[in-house]
């Protein structure tokens, strides 16, 4: 895994989305996702972060798969 901007990853799993509406549909999955919250707190994340760390990414890959999957 690399760092990434969420924005990219969000426009990944929502590619028919504007970049704005894909960040809101991926802030909204992870709301409604104890477990990956929990996982992100553990990592650190911090609401309104813009750059994933490696880590972070990786979890959002754990918990909602390879994009466009």
């Amino acid at each position: 895994m690399k760092a990434i901007y969420l924005t990219e990853l969000a426009c990944m799993y929502f590619p028919h989305s504007t970049p704005r509406s894909a960040v809101t549909q991926l802030r909204r999955w992870v709301e409604l996702n104890a477990d990956l919250r929990r996982r992100l707190g553990e990592l650190h994340y911090a609401k309104g972060q813009r750059i994933l760390t490696p880590l972070q990414h990786e979890a959002f890959i754990r918990y909602f798969g390879e994009p466009g999957e």
